[in-house]
């Protein structure tokens, strides 16, 4: 990635993997990223070349979102590359520690999936190694229903009341579109205490905005890095 000597945002590539393939959307439907042979990548392959130009990357388990069964052995090879923010679309607090005896350095918790504010603070009693994810389209997603009512800045207080010491805003309705950053709620959140971190089909473009809004940090997809390695 191009970016300027002067530039101090961390720019994470984010990687997701679904029954053990590199996955994008397109379309609203997962495809997997193929090389010139027409051959799957194999992950840990992919993520190992990923991390001769990034520090770390952010790995999401579609099987741990979707299905509850996040794909251990293939998280616990990659982690052993480097350092590897996963999300594995955790429900409880109970299911962190066996992710974390996997090597990666953190596992965030995504309002999307959770069960609750109480399973986060459960969480990060376990480990501090625990970060939260707002998951955005036009309000709060969340797998719990007190979550839902929340905006951005309540989720962000409680984060900061528990601990938690990153922030990730994601928003997921930017879609092929590639509709605008959500500035306003990107400098509101970007003024608090928890370095954050903005997500959701962010690509090369997006990034000097996102610097300028006071984001720490940004979550590159993966179809971006794909395309400057062309």
């Amino acid at each position: 990635m191009t970016q300027t000597a002067e530039s101090k945002l961390d720019v994470v590539p984010t990687v997701s993997i679904k029954d053990g393939e590199v996955v994008i959307v397109r379309k609203k439907k997962y495809e997997r990223l193929e090389d010139e042979d027409g051959e799957p990548l194999a992950p840990a392959l992919f993520v190992e070349q990923v991390l001769k130009q990034y520090k770390r990357i952010l790995l999401v388990d579609i099987n741990g979102i979707e299905r509850n069964r996040p794909q251990v052995e293939l998280i616990q090879d990659i982690a052993e590359l480097g350092e590897v923010w996963l999300d594995p679309g955790i429900r409880h607090a109970d299911g962190i520690i066996d992710l974390l005896v996997c090597g990666v350095e953190a596992v965030v918790m995504a309002t999307k999936t959770v069960a609750g504010v109480d399973q986060l603070a459960a969480a990060f009693e376990m480990s501090e190694n625990i970060y939260l994810s707002i998951d955005w389209d036009g309000a709060v997603l969340g797998g719990d229903e007190s979550i839902k009512h929340m905006n951005p800045r309540s989720l962000a207080d409680i984060a900061k009341n528990i601990g938690v010491k990153k922030l990730i805003f994601t928003d997921l309705g930017r879609g092929p579109k590639k509709k605008g950053l959500e500035s306003e709620i990107i400098k509101e959140l970007a003024k608090g205490p928890i370095p954050l971190y903005v997500g959701g089909g962010v690509v090369k473009k997006d990034l000097g905005e996102i610097e300028r809004l006071g984001a720490k940090g940004a979550l590159l997809s993966v179809l971006s890095i794909v395309q400057e390695a062309k």
